[in-house]
């Protein structure tokens, strides 16, 4: 070391001379396992990417003014720094890492620049050989990459090697504090303190957390300190600057903070009582941690509860873990302009549109198909495809298609940034870019507009669209039944769309029917049920069956159905009609003539018969390609012999027992 002159400390001592900078800056490296919290001087010692640095020529690591490229706080040079910009602060909580620029800012894991304290890293010892050198990083690694003449760091950095040397910038400085207090939001807000006094010898500029670094004994005042601040709006400040602690605080407070209090609280609240399609699931974090920021706000309301919870909301809007449209169930779809302003998709006219009157509003049953999403008009069963712009697209930019096509029908649904909303994308046209497309609604007529597969959200147009859940009856509530033998479940169902036969569910048409009996022909397996056709399911899973619409699925050939339907809208029995509605009446279960006026619920079907038919009932046989399943009769319905099932015949029956006449299993009443 340079040797100081007796005369040059005799002028230190009075306070003429300052310490000659090389002494400032002596580098000591240190070698303990852990790094305890405190000033550092850091420089690499071993490069990854560069091949210039080594343990004889390093990279000093200092504290820049400027950031590069917007990101960057940390800057390398091969030569010494001489101020205080040379130092670094290594913050160690609880064994694991952060480190700080002079100016306030953190370096994350990469080094980027963060205004909060990143979620930590590790410096490590990592070659007992070299004990003085460290890796800096988790999974990803701090080095001066690629020639930048700045720190950063990527996954391939792990064999870069960082020495550090312990500091007391007090020796030398008058180190002033800057920091933000009261309710003050580093996530959020911002404050930026500038100091230009020729003594400072750090950097000009620091911000919250950060320190200033004058020459020892020099006077600062407040007036010396230049605040400016981002993100505030809302707040009120104050600033508190202490000479003799050193600090500068800059303490701010929420304006009108009761009522936001209040506001926010019952928000959340509203917020995470919500449930259905677009909003998080029940067991998701996001609401999770909504309900819990609620419940410690609710019971500690302090600024810092405050943020939580403003946070927690936030995470709530944005979560993508939400619940998604499910098979068979039925939605409106509605635009959501970001005033408020709702436009639903409608078939009022021609061709899909948007329309401002919900009560014109389309229903839509879901089914998904790999991932995407297909949606079918319950009234006439057309298909929804994008609206193209000037007849564009397929049929001629309608928004329908009257039979499946996946390349139009397979729609993709993302979450729209917007509570509980999605972008609804799909193909648009054949030609022209692009040809993906969301659906995108101009706010001031409601018309369809042209739009990628992007989210766009503006006053004057927006691709958000909630879709609200609507009751429909294509989920089947089947009858049990008792005095039919093998069926335990039994129900009748039409769609004016081709329905998917789910699985432990045989659907059944009638083949041929006359005053006295229906036969009945099972759909062969692997077959749609065809729109706006009438159909008997039994079932033998349950109490409940979801009708899905047919996509792929070819419908069955049900030639000759007796069967007719109320599909897409209920049915009042006319004179004309020779209708038998299935029903458990004095005969057991059968098919009974309907009484003309009364009204048939929609999605239901009935028997029809080509002239009046009697009015007794009209059994079932179930025959063709099922077997163990036979017609129900009444003992007295008419004259023909009854036989047991040994064969032999009797006089008189027994209630329960099962017997057989004309050449039908039965059970007695």
């Amino acid at each position: 070391m340079k040797k100081i002159s007796t005369l040059a400390l005799a002028l230190i001592a009075m306070g003429s001379l300052s310490m000659p900078a090389s002494a400032q800056v002596k580098f000591e490296p240190v070698s303990t396992p852990t790094l305890e919290s405190g000033w550092y001087q850091m420089r690499q010692v071993v490069g990854v990417t560069r091949k210039d640095i080594s343990a004889t020529a390093p990279r000093y690591v200092y504290s820049a003014e400027t950031a590069k490229n917007g990101k960057y706080y940390f800057a390398s040079d091969a030569a010494q720094k001489s101020d205080a910009t040379a130092f670094v602060y290594v913050d160690n909580t609880d064994g694991k890492y952060a480190i700080k620029s002079i100016n306030g800012k953190w370096g994350d894991f990469v080094a980027i620049s963060s205004n909060t304290k990143p979620a930590t890293y590790d410096i490590t010892q990592v070659d007992k050989n070299n004990p003085t050198q460290y890796r800096v990083g988790t999974k990803s690694y701090w080095e001066d990459w690629q020639n930048w003449n700045y720190i950063a760091g990527s996954q391939n950095s792990g064999n870069a090697r960082f020495e550090f040397s312990k500091v007391n910038p007090a020796d030398n400085y008058d180190v002033y504090s800057v920091v933000a207090a009261g309710d003050f939001n580093p996530k959020t807000m911002q404050i930026t303190v500038t100091n230009t006094l020729e003594t400072n010898k750090g950097t000009k500029t620091v911000y919250n957390g950060g320190s200033f670094f004058f020459t020892k004994g020099t006077t600062v005042t407040q007036d010396n300190f230049t605040v400016v601040d981002d993100g505030t709006t809302g707040y009120s400040k104050t600033v508190k600057f202490d000479a003799t602690a050193k600090t500068l605080v800059v303490e701010y407070t929420l304006d009108d903070k009761e009522n936001k209090y209040v506001t926010l609280l019952t928000s959340s609240k509203a917020d995470v009582a919500k449930t259905g399609v677009g909003l998080p699931k029940a067991e998701s974090e996001a609401r999770t941690t909504l309900n819990a920021a609620i419940t410690a706000f609710e019971s500690d309301k302090t600024y810092e509860k405050y943020v939580a919870l403003s946070e927690a909301q936030t995470a709530y809007y944005k979560s993508t873990d939400v619940l998604m449209p499910e098979d068979g169930k039925v939605y409106v779809i509605t635009n959501v302009q970001q005033d408020g302003t709702c436009y639903y998709f409608s078939y009022s006219t021609s061709r899909l549109s948007a329309v401002s009157d919900k009560t014109k509003a389309a229903q839509f049953v879901c089914r998904v198909v790999d991932g995407k999403y297909v949606f079918v008009n319950v009234e006439d069963g057309k298909y929804l495809v994008v609206a193209a712009k000037n007849n564009a697209g397929t049929n001629s930019g309608k928004g329908y298609i009257e039979s499946y096509d996946a390349k139009w029908a397979d729609l993709t649904l993302k979450k729209n940034s917007i509570l509980s909303c999605f972008n609804i994308g799909g193909k648009r046209s054949e030609t022209g870019k692009p040809q993906e497309g969301n659906f995108i609604v101009d706010k001031k007529d409601g018309a369809f507009n042209g739009w990628d597969m992007t989210e766009l959200n503006r006053a004057d147009c927006t691709t958000a669209f909630k879709l609200e859940e609507v009751s429909y009856p294509n989920t089947v509530t089947f009858n049990t039944v008792t005095d039919v033998e093998g069926v335990n479940n039994l129900a009748t169902f039409s769609a004016p769309f081709a329905t998917v036969i789910p699985e432990g569910v045989t659907a059944y048409y009638v083949s041929t029917a006359d005053n006295t009996k229906a036969t009945m022909k099972a759909i062969e397996a692997g077959k749609a049920i065809p729109a706006n056709a009438g159909v008997i399911l039994t079932s033998t899973t349950g109490t409940e069956a979801t009708m899905i619409p047919a996509t792929t699925e070819t419908a069955a050939e049900l030639t000759g159905n007796k069967l007719g339907n109320s599909a897409g809208a209920a049915k009042t029995i006319a004179a004309g009609d020779n209708a038998y509605i299935l029903a458990k009446g004095d005969n057991g279960t059968a098919f009974y003539k309907g009484k003309v006026g009364t009204t048939l619920g929609m999605n239901k079907a009935y028997l029809t018969l080509n002239v009046a038919g009697a009015e007794q009932a009209i059994s079932m046989n179930f025959g063709g390609n099922v077997t163990g399943i036979n017609q129900i009769v009444n003992a007295e319905q008419n004259n023909a012999p009854v036989y047991d099932l040994t064969g032999r015949r009797v006089v008189r029956t027994v209630k329960g027992g099962l017997y057989i006449k004309g050449g039908n299993k039965f059970i007695a009443r």
